[in-house]
């Protein structure tokens, strides 16, 4: 909002003759805010925009403090990926994202996605056995656990990625997400 604030007076100082359109906007929660400099002045529009919340497209089984967690999740979708980020401010490592997440749910995990395999309840490492808001656990390389993320449900995992950069869903019906089938080593259920 600061930055339309800010933009709103150059805009209106440019002159009119310009027949290019420039346009600044930013996203309040829900709300799309744009202000867009034409050939007629200057238009500023506010609109509600799809929530990327994936609790409209949960599975019906999903316990409230599951939607909480995920809709905690979802607020840092695209948040950049830094190993040892434990923060918003700083980026998130995946047990970083994971942990942080949860907390702010009241829900304490171990720092380590190693650590945080011990978490919670054991499942079988299978996605037929995930509800949303249960832990996933991988082995890149096959020796130890290494990465962790969220299952959303709707075969899909919400999770802070080096590959990716950043915190992202991954849908493991594609050949990124097979990828991390094949190395799912195990499940936890900490809700």
């Amino acid at each position: 909002m600061r930055l339309i604030a800010c933009a709103l007076p150059l805009l209106a100082g440019v002159p009119s003759v310009l027949s290019a359109q420039i346009r600044v906007g930013t996203t309040l929660g829900p709300i799309a805010v744009v202000a867009t400099l034409g050939g007629r002045g200057v238009t500023v529009r506010a609109t509600t925009r799809a929530s990327r919340t994936p609790a409209a497209r949960l599975p019906r089984a999903t316990s409230a403090s599951a939607a909480r967690v995920l809709a905690t999740g979802d607020r840092y979708l695209g948040t950049r990926y830094r190993y040892g980020g434990k923060t918003p401010a700083t980026g998130f490592d995946c047990s970083g994202f994971v942990q942080y997440v949860f907390g702010r749910n009241s829900v304490n995990l171990p720092r380590t996605s190693r650590q945080q395999a011990t978490a919670g309840r054991a499942l079988a490492a299978r996605v037929d056995s995930l509800k949303p808001g249960d832990l996933m656990l991988f082995s890149s390389q096959g020796v130890r656990i290494d990465h962790v993320a969220i299952y959303v449900g709707d075969n899909r995992m919400l999770h802070s990625s080096a590959g990716a950069g950043k915190v992202v869903y991954d849908d493991l019906s594609t050949a990124r997400g097979k990828w991390y089938l094949k190395r799912h080593v195990a499940s936890r259920r900490v809700l």
